[in-house]
């Protein structure tokens, strides 16, 4: 039967790509079908394993922090006005203070010895730090003048107060989250769930008896970069060029993930059989191949609700196609905000020229660094849409937008690769 379709399929060689979109226009068509693709389902998951989930749900404070007024030093907890009455002879010692008391109020004309983060007693209204006091005959006294109303204290809610929205959904997780979670006494957390990706190789050449065969370095590398965001990737490398095992690759691939990525095949060679077979799979294109370079045959399909990108068989290019096509589409499918996106951007003086073609949005591999206060961003230097050397030593792109010009010592702004 798979083999009839793909028969029936075979004219499809013929098929004649729409014209080239912007890059603009692309990711706006990206973004508009985003919209009608539902999020990812969410889970309950344990708060020691958030780190790089997407928070599915508001945290609200249901208690302050402090929770209640503490000392913020080691030291002595008394009145002022008790102090200052009390002149040279000091305020007598009436006990200690610890973290985890619960003290009864002070009583008047008295002082206590309080540790870091035990509770202020009611009536206290200053802590002096231990080393500004002495003790003689169990009297403190101050070596300074420096007593005042609220001194070292942390008042009950400073850091927030019960009720205020601590952290909202869409809030990508990580380390700095957990003690949040903890105080509020959060066990678990709702998230969306890790998107399933397929990524996809095909050709001959990466087949085990071809005569001239290549080591396959796409889906290693687009798997390493998802996996980071959060993704279970599964890589398949589909050694041959038959539609008929691309079919059965791709068929397969649609039933296991929420998102397809393929990496070669989609030129108007003779062996190119992705998008025969996607068609031939009913996916409808998005658009075909757009006017930026490198990454110039990027072609986005949606089979169903399922999004399939298309990506140059170059690693270079697909790289940079997977960096600023499928990262923020996979960030936007687990419901992470993405207002932050604009705040990423580095900003640095450009120390090279570049005059982009009028057609064409240019992405050029940068490297940021900061020289006696300067930012500064320099152009790395590559010798195509192949160079996998070149991202080694960049730590971002340059969009030069089509028709458009930078010019040394102008300042311009980085995309820095999510990493």
């Amino acid at each position: 039967m798979v083999g009839s379709l793909l028969a029936a399929a075979a004219p499809e060689q013929t098929y004649t790509a729409p014209d080239m979109v912007a890059y603009d226009e692309a990711q706006a068509l990206l973004v508009a079908c985003m919209q009608d693709i539902p999020l990812l389902a969410t889970e309950f998951v344990s708060i020691t394993q958030v780190s790089g989930r997407v928070l599915a749900e508001d945290i609200r404070a249901v208690m302050p922090r402090p929770e209640a007024d503490i000392s913020a030093m080691d030291g002595y907890a008394f009145r002022c006005a008790d102090m200052e009455k009390a002149g040279s002879v000091g305020l007598p010692l009436a006990g200690q203070i610890a973290a985890g008391d619960a003290p009864p109020p002070l009583e008047e004309g008295v002082a206590y010895s309080i540790l870091t983060g035990a509770r202020i007693p009611a009536g206290a209204d200053c802590v002096v730090a231990q080393e500004r006091t002495s003790i003689t005959g169990g009297h403190v006294h101050l070596l300074e003048q420096n007593a005042r109303n609220g001194l070292n204290i942390r008042r009950s809610g400073e850091e927030f107060c019960k009720g205020d929205m601590l952290l909202e959904h869409g809030q990508k997780l990580d380390w700095r989250h957990l003690p949040l979670l903890a105080h509020q006494g959060k066990e678990q957390v709702s998230v969306y769930k890790r998107p399933k990706i397929c990524v996809v190789a095909n050709g001959a050449e990466f087949g085990a008896t071809a005569t001239d065969a290549r080591t396959e370095l796409n889906t290693q590398l687009l798997a390493t970069m998802l996996q980071s965001e959060g993704a279970l990737v599964t890589r398949y490398v589909c050694g041959s060029d038959s539609m008929e095992d691309l079919h059965k690759v791709l068929h397969q691939c649609a039933q296991e993930a929420d998102i397809l990525i393929t990496t070669g095949g989609i030129s108007v060679g003779q062996t190119d059989n992705v998008l025969p077979v996607l068609r031939q799979m009913g996916a409808k294109c998005l658009f075909r191949r757009v006017k930026m370079r490198p990454g110039k045959p990027i072609t986005v399909m949606q089979l169903g609700q399922k999004m399939v990108f298309c990506l140059p068989g170059n690693p270079g290019a697909a790289a940079i196609c997977a960096q600023l096509f499928v990262v923020p589409f996979l960030r936007g499918l687990v419901g992470e905000k993405q207002e932050k996106n604009a705040s990423m951007l580095i900003e640095g003086q450009s120390s090279f020229s570049y005059v982009a073609a009028s057609d064409t949005t240019c992405f050029l591999p940068v490297h940021f660094i900061e020289d006696k206060g300067e930012n500064l961003i320099n152009l790395v230097p590559s010798v195509g849409a192949s160079d996998i050397l070149c991202l080694t030593r960049a730590t971002g792109l340059v969009k030069i937008s089509a028709g458009q010009s930078l010019q040394a010592g102008e300042m311009c702004k980085m995309i820095p690769f999510a990493v």
